[in-house]
């Protein structure tokens, strides 16, 4: 065969690799800062992030699975302010992911490992944000002694959020915590198990308050079917929040200091 039609067949079945999610070998040596931040489908396969990414385009990333423990130090891996699904970040220096400044978007199957601080995070100016099928595990912030690292944090004003069907567990402070977060946080069908791994952690499943942010209450929080298992503090907690949550088809076991606590304080 003329070897000039052998060299576009190689290139074709290289192009259709990538597109198809196949090759992954080089994948750690690729600039992933490069691939997130031009948005797009990535293929799959195992990474190294060495430089916090803001992420402005659309991103499907199945199977994609970033270290970013070569951050620098107190760094948030991604700041998301697209569409993401499928994304694993281990190691992050600060947040894993963090959703800021954005309005309408989804955050779909994507996983938090071992970050420094909350492995999902949704702030600021954030609203009508869905977090979908997440996962947030084993978050550890060791210059606090796990005071600071949870599972989710709905924090500065962030509303109109919804999680549904997400995942923490094993965090050093609490599973979800929406201190400061403004008006309207709805949780479906989401667990907080085994969280206050940290000596300075509060270790509660769900920490529904105080909501106040610049001066203004952020209100109402609902919380449906949802599961808080084995937490080191309370299951559900209200937390100062000056609107009582609604409630209603939630389970609390094994939580040490107790299972629902809806009063103000």
């Amino acid at each position: 065969m003329n070897k000039k039609v052998v060299s576009i067949l190689t290139i074709a079945t290289l192009v259709l690799s990538l597109g198809t999610g196949t090759v992954t070998a080089s994948a750690a040596s690729t600039d992933i800062a490069a691939l997130l931040q031009a948005g797009g489908t990535i293929p799959a396969g195992n990474y190294k992030l060495t430089k916090g990414v803001t992420v402005t385009k659309d991103i499907i990333a199945n199977k994609v699975v970033i270290d970013a423990s070569g951050c620098p130090s107190d760094t948030i891996a991604i700041v998301a302010k697209a569409n993401i699904t499928g994304i694993t970040v281990n190691n992050a220096k600060r947040q894993g992911i963090s959703m800021q400044d954005c309005l309408g978007k989804t955050l779909k199957n994507c996983t938090v490992n071992k970050a420094q601080f909350a492995g999902i995070e949704v702030k600021n100016n954030a609203s009508y944000i869905t977090l979908d099928h997440c996962i947030s595990n084993n978050n550890f912030d060791n210059a606090k002694n796990g005071e600071n690292a949870d599972g989710f944090g709905i924090k500065n004003g962030a509303k109109n959020i919804t999680l549904n069907n997400c995942s923490a567990s094993g965090n050093s402070d609490d599973g979800y915590d929406t201190y400061t977060a403004g008006a309207n946080i709805k949780f479906t069908g989401c667990t907080a198990e085994n969280n206050g791994s940290g000596g300075n952690g509060d270790g509660n499943g769900f920490k529904l308050g105080p909501n106040l942010y610049n001066g203004q209450d952020g209100g109402l929080i609902t919380v449906t079917g949802c599961t808080a298992k084995n937490n080191k503090g309370v299951g559900f907690l209200r937390n100062h929040n000056k609107v009582v949550p609604i409630q209603s088809g939630n389970i609390s076991t094994g939580n040490i200091k107790g299972q629902f606590s809806w009063n103000l304080n």
